[in-house]
């Protein structure tokens, strides 16, 4: 399993949202990625062979060119990030679902022939 944080194209700003991924009781891939504050409409989800990629931005409506923080550790701007699906789960049947900030996407184990 691996996980590739990719820069985005048009901003050096990017960033890589926390992400669990693990295999559930059924024996689902499951990977969670942490996306407090963005709209669902916002995402961008693909699937390429054995990859999944998110894609999106989280907006700081301004607040950094009208503010001076004292604390600064949420991300704003652009993120992208990909997970290399391990060949026995099938990114075709992947499910997924936003919630409580967190987007859920959940892999079933391909089928013995």
């Amino acid at each position: 399993m691996v996980r590739i944080a990719l820069p985005h194209p048009q901003n050096q700003n990017w960033w890589s949202p926390n992400t669990d991924v693990y295999v559930s009781e059924e024996g689902h891939l499951v990977i969670e990625f942490e996306l407090a504050a963005i709209q669902e409409e916002d995402l961008e989800l693909t699937v390429d062979a054995n990859r999944i990629t998110i894609r999106g931005e989280r907006s700081d409506g301004g607040r950094r060119q009208r503010c001076q923080y004292l604390v600064k550790e949420l991300h704003y701007g652009a993120f992208e990030s990909a997970i290399e699906v391990p060949l026995d789960h099938d990114p075709a049947q992947a499910k997924s679902e936003y919630r409580n900030g967190i987007f859920r996407i959940d892999l079933p184990r391909k089928r013995e022939r």
